[in-house]
Parts: C-alpha cells; sequence; structure tokens
C-alpha cells in the first residue's frame, strides 16, 4: 500500500502576485485575512458571509492549510 500525501488544493502561492502571500486559489483573499477573523471568534457561516465567491472546502483548505504552516502565517500578523 502506498501512502498519498495531500497538498493544499484551493491555496497558492505565487512571489509574483500578492507579495507571495497564501492566497484561495482564483481569489485575492489571503490566507491570514481568513485565519484573522477565525481567531476574532467567527463562526464558519459568518466567514463564508463576508467571502460569498469562496467555498467551504476552500475555507477548511485555508485553515488547515495555516495549521501546516503556521510560523509562515503568524509572521503576517507581526
Amino acid at each position: 500500500m502506498s501512502i498519498v500525501i495531500a497538498e493544499h488544493l484551493y491555496i497558492e502561492k505565487d512571489p509574483t502576485k500578492y507579495e507571495g502571500k497564501a492566497v484561495i486559489k482564483g481569489t485575492r483573499v489571503p490566507v491570514s485575512s481568513i485565519i484573522n477573523h477565525y481567531r476574532s471568534g467567527m463562526s464558519i457561516e459568518e466567514i463564508l458571509d463576508g467571502y460569498p465567491n469562496i467555498t467551504y472546502s476552500q475555507l477548511f483548505d485555508a485553515l488547515s492549510y495555516y495549521f501546516d504552516h503556521k510560523e509562515e502565517i503568524d509572521k503576517e500578523f507581526e
């Protein structure tokens, strides 16, 4: 049995766009913005209401990306 490593299908980082920050693919929404709302206590539904162009899958991938790259995203808050 082979091991499959999951990637963050909905997150992209391009050094030529958005200052190289992680964003949700196809949008200008940085992962750090999602995390900022999440940390402030907003519910998933409240966050999605504020970003009607992203899906549940994209939002949860942003959260997952954060927990996999916490140090990187936390630097954006400094």
